[in-house]
């Protein structure tokens, strides 16, 4: 069964050692990227490697033989563990299809945003990822009029973009250049960007992580998920731990504090 708890973290780890420093925290959650099934991460863990209770994270856009190589993954999982996060709405097909006694949260990235579709999304799936693309007083209202506790981005760098493309590699070809899978572009206004490639495509971060951490005065949330991706270890536990919401050392809060107002230039 489904627990509401207040600021119950669901931390998507990069390393081992920070489940190792968070283990006994009884408010924690670990979620993990399984490799061969996830984009945007410079680590990726196996089966044997997840602990009991913990969550895996599937967030690659899968074509009709990733589906297929995802059926058999779900068939041959551990029932240790406890539940999965992911986009792709054929993952959630399979896993409605397939008997399994896993806690499904759908996380659809800059989607999610009002409480009509998140509704119907809860017909199916355990709890929804809600977008942090809209304001804080949405965010409000989905929690009151969801049908089920709702799982808040808190903490971290946001995928603000997502090809199944080899992009670092199709750069290196084409210019002769030699940049990492793990770097760091910039754009022609001077706004830095990192950048993440593995073989099923590459993401791209922004330069700061987003600071929702004042989300954590709300009810009807199931968890608030801190993403540790480029935070060192003792940044997350700090986060985790503190009471302040951290604004002055983590600003970056995107579109949440106050409502947007579009006006569209008319032609002279």
């Amino acid at each position: 069964m489904l627990r509401k708890m207040k600021n119950n973290y669901l931390v998507l780890v990069t390393n081992h050692t920070l489940e190792e420093k968070l283990r006994e925290e009884s408010n924690v959650t670990f979620l993990f990227p399984i490799e061969g099934f996830t984009v945007g991460f410079p680590t990726t863990f196996s089966l044997d490697e997840i602990p009991r209770n913990a969550f895996i994270f599937v967030n690659r856009i899968l074509d009709t033989v990733g589906i297929q190589e995802f059926k058999e993954f779900i068939l041959n999982l551990p029932s240790h563990i406890q539940g999965i996060v992911f986009d792709d709405i054929g993952v959630l097909e399979v896993l409605n299809t397939i008997p399994n006694h896993l806690t499904k949260i759908l996380f659809l990235n800059h989607f999610n945003c009002n409480y009509l579709s998140i509704n119907t999304y809860l017909n199916y799936a355990d709890s929804v990822v809600v977008s942090i693309d809209i304001t804080e007083g949405e965010v409000e209202e989905i929690l009151k009029r969801a049908n089920k506790p709702l799982t808040l981005y808190t903490f971290g760098y946001v995928n603000i973009m997502y090809s199944r493309r080899k992009l670092i590699t199709n750069y290196n070809e084409h210019f002769d250049k030699h940049l990492p899978f793990i770097s760091e572009i910039t754009n022609d206004l001077k706004q830095e960007f990192k950048i993440v490639e593995n073989d099923y495509g590459t993401v791209i971060y922004p330069n700061e992580p987003f600071n929702g951490l004042r989300y954590r005065k709300y009810d009807h949330v199931l968890y608030h998920l801190i993403n540790s991706l480029f935070l060192t270890d003792e940044e997350v536990i700090n986060i985790i731990h503190s009471k302040s919401n951290l604004d002055e050392k983590y600003p970056y809060a995107y579109l949440s504090q106050e409502e947007t107002i579009v006006r569209i230039k008319e032609r002279s």
